[in-house]
């Protein structure tokens, strides 16, 4: 079985508590109440682990934008869950690794799994190598993906891949296991998306295509399914298109048709990296003079006609980094409008706190016009931004209770909206709190409630303590609230 399991989890949760401030499903706490009784928490999941009763009782879908109209589905899972489905993946890890070819770069196990820290320097690596093949040999380049990867994964198919991996039968039971009661458990299919690990089982199910392309001898990268194969002879590369869409078929999956096609070697190297922005970014690392008004140039013309997103968020991250605060009016109008990219947007104006009045209004706006219609990301992300600020605006705040009374919502814009009001909250909201607190199905507000009450001084010790010693799922949160801690704000 390669490293005992209790390794693999104790690295599941170093990576799930390191990475929190990377996480597209932020906590509310920043998971320190599981860190505060890691012991506890450690020993049930080994306990779930070795006695086989593993897998997801309950899985929210949260719908997260990809663009400003489109969405794809998060798995949210509970600590517990996520940390047994880690694990087991971590588990086999090196066997899938064994099984790479270089041209792979999505979720590579090397470096004692170091590596597979780094999915945006993976993706950057991978695209400057295609552009040093084409700049050596003008190869034409096929580009394909395929259409809702993650969701229309055959776990059939899967299993005989775990088993065919090699790894110990104590391991492969529990992880077909998982990946059984999670398509069992909710409207969820495929493999959870979110978690990091998914993408090493993403690259176990990819194997035949990678198989495929090597054997017959096409230069070929891939990330995910993010497919790039290289020849001279573009009716090679349309051939093996028709090859890759078979084998894909077979596992039940399709080829994207938006997003294939065949590309001159000019076109190739566009698709692959723009080198403007390379020496852009190298001109700002040297310091260069007109780098900044390059930079400026570049976020314009991202931001005219059809906006550009990718060059808006390379503009943005540099243009905050280096106090260019030019950006700041098209951001403030924009909130709304690109709420797909609110935590990029929200980072930029968080480099000038000198512009909070202007930006708590531009908040308020967003909010107000998102009001009524379906952007919850965009809430969660004001939200949380708001209280990691301390910005008290009474228009917030009515915003906020409208969010949390509305249980049409997901969990998350209204868990943030709890703990929103846990920070400005007035003694008539303790109380109100409280209320909500017992009206409350959803799990995860009632943890998020729990806290808006601690930290409105609302909370009686109690009810902390009957729920502490307790068997639900809000022990952990209770005995850590008990401690009387200064609870950390979500990043």
């Amino acid at each position: 079985m390669g490293r005992p399991f209790w390794v693999n989890l104790d690295d599941a949760w170093n990576r799930l508590l390191r990475g929190r401030g990377r996480s597209e499903i932020p906590d509310i706490i920043n998971w320190a109440d599981i860190d505060a009784s890691w012991g506890d928490v450690r020993r049930a999941v080994i306990d779930s682990l070795q006695s086989g009763q593993v897998g997801p009782e309950y899985v929210e879908v949260l719908d997260l934008p990809k663009n400003a109209v489109a969405v794809r589905p998060i798995s949210r899972l509970s600590v517990h869950d996520r940390l047994v489905y880690d694990t087991l993946i971590f588990s086999i890890a090196e066997l899938v690794e064994k099984q790479l070819h270089d041209s792979v770069y999505s979720a590579r196990w090397g470096e004692n799994g170091k590596s597979f820290w780094k999915p945006i320097d993976s993706w950057v690596a991978m695209q400057k190598r295609g552009v040093k093949m084409i700049s050596k040999t003008p190869f034409q380049l096929a580009r394909t993906d395929v259409v809702s990867f993650y969701e229309h994964i055959d776990v059939g198919a899967l299993a005989v891949d775990i088993q065919s991996a090699g790894a110990n039968p104590w391991v492969t039971d529990r992880l077909i296991s998982w990946l059984r009661m999670f398509q069992s458990s909710s409207r969820a299919w495929g493999i959870p998306q979110g978690p990091d690990a998914s993408a090493i089982l993403a690259n176990l199910y990819m194997l035949p295509v990678d198989e495929f392309v090597h054997r017959a001898n096409f230069k070929y990268l891939r990330y995910s399914d993010d497919m790039m194969i290289f020849d001279t002879e573009r009716e090679s590369l349309r051939d093996a298109l028709l090859e890759v869409n078979s084998i894909l078929r077979s596992r039940r999956l399709s080829m994207s048709m938006t997003k294939t096609d065949i590309y001159d070697p000019v076109s190739a190297v566009s698709q692959l990296e723009s080198l403007e922005k390379d020496a852009i970014a190298y001109g700002l690392r040297i310091g260069e003079v007109g780098a900044e008004e390059r930079l400026y140039k570049l976020f314009l013309a991202a931001t005219e006609d059809e906006q550009n997103d990718r060059d808006v968020k390379f503009s943005l991250f540099r243009m905050g980094n280096h106090s260019d605060d030019r950006a700041i009016p098209w951001v403030l109008r924009n909130l709304k409008e690109s709420h797909h990219l609110a935590s990029e947007l929200i980072r930029y104006l968080e480099c000038f706190p000198n512009r909070l009045s202007a930006t708590t209004r531009a908040y308020v706006s967003a909010m107000q016009r998102a009001a009524g219609h379906q952007y919850d990301s965009l809430e969660q992300r004001l939200l949380q931004a708001a209280a990691r600020l301390s910005i008290n605006s009474t228009e917030i705040r009515d915003l906020a209770w409208s969010i949390l009374g509305d249980k049409n919502k997901s969990s998350l814009p209204r868990e943030f909206a709890a703990r929103y009001l846990g920070r400005v909250s007035t003694i008539a909201d303790g109380q109100l709190l409280r209320r909500e607190f017992e009206n409350e199905a959803n799990v995860n507000v009632r943890r998020a409630l729990l806290v808006a009450m601690y930290e409105a001084r609302s909370v009686s010790r109690p009810l902390l303590e009957a729920l502490a010693g307790s068997r639900s799922q809000l022990t952990w949160v209770s005995r850590y609230l008990l401690g009387n801690p200064l609870v950390p704000l979500p990043r």
